[in-house]
């Protein structure tokens, strides 16, 4: 990883980090994918990181192309 860069987006489940992963990378961006779960409990998330210069344009794709969940 890159010092500095910037996550965009967290995710419980690395099918929905990959998937906007994808659409950054299909918009030219350049995200990193990092598995931060506990590799015995599965405690924790995946984030999607991109590089500083990167990040505003990510974040308004995030939030025109992705449903959250949660909600």
């Amino acid at each position: 990883m890159v010092e500095g860069w910037t996550v965009v987006y967290r995710a419980a489940y690395e099918y929905q980090a990959s998937l906007v992963a994808d659409i950054l990378e299909e918009h030219g961006l350049h995200p990193v994918l990092l598995d931060r779960k506990d590799d015995e409990f599965l405690i924790g998330d995946v984030e999607v990181y991109v590089a500083p210069e990167e990040a505003e344009q990510a974040k308004k794709l995030i939030s025109e192309n992705v449903i959250d969940e949660e909600e």
